[in-house]
């Protein structure tokens, strides 16, 4: 009896999402952005994953990063310690970034899939649109990589006189090596 009822849990689950975990060491989220028109490329050092999702039915996963602001590298200590004040990530007051998915999807013809979630940094939250890719390598490990646009201002990251020496247009990038 009780094999036929965890039979039936199983025919009855099929889709659940599995647990994935993030290899911290060989996954990244930087950034890029443009100061007085030249491309600089920065990210965070630490952050976390919950990653939810069966490739198959990704309507039924889930996709949550959070990043700590402290943690954030701009190339150079001055413009780490730059970074965290209250103008640009207020990292005292706002530690954390993070997307929260409310849905996947499979992306058009069939190529990756997109993440349709809250992007809150420094007490604004955005509806984003996060497409990604889902890669199998020989490690038995999955690569999960993307990158989306933000603007600064939708976030309140930097202004007044800095608003004429850095672009208010950045790129987000972000690689994940996951396991199941």
């Amino acid at each position: 009896m009780k094999l036929f009822l965890a039979v039936l849990c199983l025919l009855a689950f099929p889709a659940l999402a599995q647990d994935w975990k993030v290899n911290a060491v060989q996954s990244q989220v930087r950034f890029l952005i443009k100061q007085m028109n030249v491309p600089v490329e920065g990210g965070f050092k630490r952050f976390n994953v919950e990653a939810k999702f069966d490739p198959a039915k990704p309507e039924a996963g889930v996709l949550r990063v959070d990043l700590e602001a402290s943690s954030i590298d701009t190339g150079s200590p001055e413009g780490d310690d730059e970074a965290r004040r209250p103008i640009w990530f207020d990292a005292a007051r706002h530690p954390r970034l993070n997307f929260a998915s409310k849905s996947i999807k499979k992306g058009a013809e069939g190529r990756g899939y997109i993440a349709t979630g809250h992007l809150t940094v420094k007490g604004q939250t955005r509806l984003i649109t996060l497409p990604f890719s889902l890669t199998p390598q020989k490690t038995g490990t999955w690569l999960v990589e993307g990158r989306f646009p933000i603007r600064r201002a939708d976030f309140n990251i930097g202004g007044g006189d800095w608003n004429e020496v850095v672009d208010d247009a950045a790129e987000v990038r972000f690689r994940f090596l996951l396991t199941r």
